[in-house]
């Protein structure tokens, strides 16, 4: 994939994203379906191996910190499922963590060209 598309790719993928748990965050099911279903997607268009430990990595960490400073009375989250978080947050945090890596990667490739 070129460059250019592969970091407009990743972008879209963010926002799409973004839109999901801003338009849906009410329904934790459908959020962590659509979630699930645009992970899937993004990980079949473009994968590397160390993608899945990134967004594994990301799921765990992510959601961890979240409970904390729930816990703690920094933030609440509007539908929370378990703990304070809401069930789509591990989804979203290594969805997230994975696309900040792979469109840094896409920077530096860029740059280096």
């Amino acid at each position: 994939m070129e460059l250019k598309k592969e970091l407009l790719f990743e972008i879209i993928l963010f926002i799409v994203g973004i839109m999901i748990i801003s338009l849906f965050y009410s329904n934790n099911i459908l959020v962590s379906i659509l979630l699930i279903i645009i992970w899937a997607m993004a990980i079949k268009l473009w994968h590397q191996k160390h993608d899945i430990y990134f967004f594994i990595a990301g799921a765990i960490a992510g959601p961890i910190g979240e409970i904390i400073c729930i816990r703690f009375g920094a933030w609440q989250y509007a539908n929370p499922s378990f703990f304070g978080i809401p069930l789509w947050l591990p989804l979203a945090g290594g969805f997230v963590i994975m696309l900040i890596k792979r469109i840094s990667e896409t920077f530096v490739k860029i740059e280096m060209k």
